[in-house]
């Protein structure tokens, strides 16, 4: 499709290269951030046990690496949230200002999980010794003192992911092969452009000035109206199920009828998407 929003034609070297390149880009970062989270858990290590040495209290062979295992383990664990987060949730998706409050709450609640991870691992590695732990004497207290690191962490990470996302969709320019026949959908999400055949898009769902497209690649966000985008996919076997939602038909497994009269449909990889009897008749 042009700029304009018409069907046009593209090549699969343009989408399947752009994902090829952008996967490539989300490894590599993704084990960079690893490896800086073994470093990091290396360099802690050694200091706990050298200032505990310097102390005159030398602290047990295993309990720097519980202490800062534990911890690195939760990180490991709730990067991907932080991925998705960073992502996500920004603009053009939210506003500005609904960015910060949103990424704000996010740090209590990234902060919270590993805190709760860390502190499972500490209590089940001294159970299995007959000893008991606890965060802290004051449980509400150690918990702001960690959420105060732990929101440094967060941005830290957000940022990190934000910027192997803008690498991501730079490490392989999008342009449409010539010559091919297959109608070619020009989808601009965000900075980049990907072309996609009709039939990798499932269902698509209005959000605000954006279409959000659902594909077995992932959601992308396209900035066009539902009536504009049903227009262009009517003739390659989309409906209108919902007055903010769209199936592509073939990928429609099975329909379920609510009680109210409206419907759910099951797709092809599994997703229920809610149909209102309205639109009932455009599946049929």
């Amino acid at each position: 499709m042009s700029g304009d929003g018409t069907v046009t034609s593209g090549g699969q070297r343009g989408t399947n290269g752009a994902t090829g390149g952008a996967r490539r880009v989300w490894i590599a970062g993704g084990a960079l951030l690893v490896l800086l989270v073994i470093v990091h858990l290396l360099v802690n290590v050694s200091s706990l046990i050298d200032e505990a040495a310097r102390d005159g209290a030398p602290l047990p062979g295993w309990k720097p690496w519980l202490l800062e295992g534990s911890s690195s383990i939760g990180w490991l664990a709730v990067m991907p949230l932080v991925a998705l987060a960073a992502v996500r949730l920004r603009p053009p998706r939210l506003s500005w200002p609904a960015t910060a409050a949103t990424h704000l709450l996010m740090t209590v609640a990234v902060s919270l999980l590993h805190v709760a991870i860390m502190v499972a691992l500490r209590k089940l590695t001294h159970g299995l010794i007959g000893e008991s732990y606890r965060l802290g004497p004051d449980l509400p207290a150690a918990l702001i003192y960690e959420w105060r690191k732990d929101a440094v962490d967060y941005v830290t990470l957000a940022l990190a992911f934000a910027a192997i996302d803008w690498f991501a969709h730079r490490a392989a320019p999008v342009t449409p092969a010539s010559g091919a026949e297959t109608p070619r959908i020009e989808v601009r999400d965000g900075s980049r452009t990907i072309w996609l055949a009709p039939e990798d898009i499932r269902w698509a769902e209005a959000a605000g000035n954006y279409v959000e497209l659902h594909t077995a690649a992932g959601t992308l966000l396209h900035r066009a109206t539902l009536s504009g985008l049903e227009s262009e996919l009517a003739p390659h076997g989309f409906a209108r199920i919902h007055r903010s939602r769209l199936v592509r038909r073939a990928a429609v497994r099975a329909i379920e009828t609510n009680a109210s009269g409206d419907f759910d449909a099951l797709l092809s990889d599994g997703t229920w998407v809610g149909g209102s009897r309205r639109y009932r008749g455009n599946l049929e």
